[in-house]
């Protein structure tokens, strides 16, 4: 092979080398996440609302206690996919999810409710996340409490609240937008098709 071809023949390797590198590179930035942080509300831009105190001493009693054995703050539950279910309620604080049937390909799925006591830049924080993580094939209905939240009085339209929700450990946080409100049982319920992470915080828009 003539050298000028050889030259030629290695400068396009060498190209089409960096182009498959920068295409496949797995700390090139996500764009998707981007946009999402900066649509976004970082979490120390919210006021957050915390647990009463019945709440918090519950769960500052629990967090001695190994997860499997959990009284009070955390619920899982095997749901079969062709039946559906419910996880969550009196334990988990009327903080729950409606699976409805055929949500997911596998045959059963461990799904939990967990209460979280979360701190926020010293804020305290009332949280509740549902795991495991992941799109679902139909819509699952969340039902959030309010009931239990350190705020004075529990009509609706006059506390102020806000459900906030994450899709990035936390960090970046995104306000619900679509629910129903149930004056009566003190909660909101929303259709949603993954799970996520939600806090309370107040609304001052308003």
């Amino acid at each position: 092979m003539k050298h000028g071809n050889w030259l030629r023949l290695s400068a396009l390797t060498f190209t089409v080398l960096v182009l498959h590198c920068c295409s496949v590179n797995p700390v090139a930035p996500n764009i998707e996440a981007a946009m999402s942080l900066e649509n976004g509300t970082p979490l120390d831009q919210i006021t957050w609302v915390g647990w009463n105190p019945e709440v918090t001493s519950a769960m500052v009693e629990e967090q001695t206690k190994s997860l499997a054995r959990r009284a009070l703050g955390f619920e899982s539950k095997k749901i079969f996919s062709r039946m559906g279910g419910q996880v969550g309620g009196a334990k988990t604080f009327m903080n729950m999810v409606d699976v409805p049937e055929d949500a997911f390909e596998e045959r059963s799925l461990d799904i939990s409710v967990q209460v979280l006591h979360m701190n926020r830049f010293g804020q305290t924080a009332a949280g509740v996340e549902f795991l495991p993580s992941r799109h679902y094939d139909a819509g699952l209905i969340i039902t959030l409490n309010w009931g239990f939240l350190d705020v004075a009085g529990d009509d609706w339209e006059s506390l102020n609240l806000q459900p906030y929700f994450s899709e990035d450990q936390g960090q970046t946080w995104f306000p619900v937008q679509e629910y129903t409100v149930d004056s009566d049982a003190k909660t909101i319920n929303f259709e949603i098709d993954h799970f996520t992470q939600y806090g309370w915080g107040l609304d001052e828009d308003d």
